[in-house]
C-alpha cells in the first residue's frame, strides 16, 4: 500500500510540476506578446513594418547609421545636427548630444527593421528608410520628441504631417536642441547676413499675398518674402484655405537674397506652417 500509494503520488506531483512549467512558459509567451504590442502600440507615425531586418554595426550620428553589410541608413524626415568627425569642434550644437541619444537606444549588433520609403536612396548613395528599434520603437519619432532632430522633408515622406506635430510639441516644450537660438526660429527682423544661403526656421505674420511671375508669394511682415511655385500651389491648398493674413506662421528652407528681399523658396507643405496651429 505504502509503495502503490508513492508511486500515485509522484504520478500526480509530475503532472502538477508538468502543468505548473507549461503554465509559466504560457505566461511567458503572453507577457513578451504583451511587451512588445505595448512597445509597439507607442508608435504614433508609422505602425511597426520590417521591410528587411538588418544588424548594426554603428552609429554614424544623430541621423545616420552604418550597418554590417556596409550600407549606410539615412533616416527619412529628420534632420539631426551634424558631426563634423574630421574637425569635432566644427561640429554643430547639440550634435554630440544627439549621437549620444541614439547610442542610448542603440548598440552594435543590434538587429534593426527596416521600413522603406517611395525612394530608395538619397542622392549621397544612402538608403533611405524608417528604423525601428529592437524594442520596436520608431527611431525617428524618439528623435522628434526628445528634441534630438527636426523634422525636414528630403524625398518623398508620406508621414511628414505627422512627424510635423511631434516636432512642433518638442519646439513648443523646448525641448533638447530647441532651447538654443541657433535652432529657435528667427524674427524676420533678427535677420542677416550671417543667414545667406543657410538653412534657417523664421517666424513673421502673414501681411500680404502677391502673385508675380511664376509664384505665389506669401508675404511676411511686410518685407520677407515665401515664394510657392504656382505649378505646385495646388500642393499648399490646406494653408492658402486657411485665413491666413495677420497669422503668424513659421517657414523653413535656404534663405537667398534677392533685388533687396530675402526669400525663401516653398517646394513642399511642410515648409510653411501655423505658429500656433488650430
Amino acid at each position: 500500500m505504502i509503495s502503490q500509494w508513492h508511486s500515485t503520488n509522484s504520478g500526480s506531483g509530475f503532472g502538477r510540476h508538468s502543468c505548473m512549467i507549461i503554465c509559466l512558459l504560457l505566461l511567458g509567451s503572453l507577457l513578451s506578446l504583451g511587451l512588445a504590442q505595448a512597445s509597439t502600440s507607442g508608435n504614433l507615425c508609422i505602425p511597426y513594418t520590417a521591410s528587411e531586418k538588418v544588424t548594426l554595426a554603428y552609429i554614424n550620428d544623430g541621423d545616420t547609421l552604418t550597418l554590417k553589410d556596409g550600407r549606410l541608413i539615412r533616416l527619412i524626415g529628420v534632420n539631426a545636427p551634424e558631426i563634423d568627425h574630421q574637425y569635432p569642434s566644427l561640429s554643430q550644437r547639440y550634435s554630440l548630444e544627439a549621437r549620444a541619444f541614439v547610442t542610448s537606444k542603440l548598440k552594435a549588433g543590434d538587429e534593426l527593421a527596416l521600413m522603406f520609403g517611395p525612394t530608395k536612396l538619397d542622392p549621397y548613395g544612402r538608403t533611405l528608410a524608417y528604423v525601428f528599434t529592437p524594442d520596436g520603437l520608431l527611431l525617428q519619432q524618439e528623435l522628434l520628441q526628445q528634441g534630438f532632430a527636426m523634422a525636414r522633408v528630403y524625398q518623398e515622406h508620406p508621414f511628414w504631417e505627422c512627424f510635423a506635430k511631434l516636432e512642433q510639441q518638442a519646439r513648443t516644450q523646448r525641448t533638447g536642441l530647441w532651447v538654443f537660438d541657433d535652432y529657435a526660429p528667427k524674427a524676420v527682423s533678427a535677420i542677416g547676413q550671417q543667414d545667406l544661403n543657410q538653412y534657417r526656421l523664421v517666424r513673421g505674420v502673414v501681411t500680404d499675398f502677391e502673385r508675380k511671375g511664376q509664384y505665389l508669394w506669401l508675404i511676411l511682415d511686410n518685407n520677407f518674402y515665401v515664394g510657392i511655385p504656382q505649378a505646385g500651389s495646388g500642393n499648399f491648398s490646406n494653408l492658402l484655405a486657411l485665413n491666413s493674413l495677420k497669422r503668424a506662421v513659421i517657414v523653413r528652407g535656404k534663405l537667398y537674397f534677392s533685388y533687396k528681399k530675402w526669400q525663401i523658396i516653398a517646394t513642399h507643405p511642410s515648409q510653411i506652417s501655423l505658429e500656433n496651429p488650430p
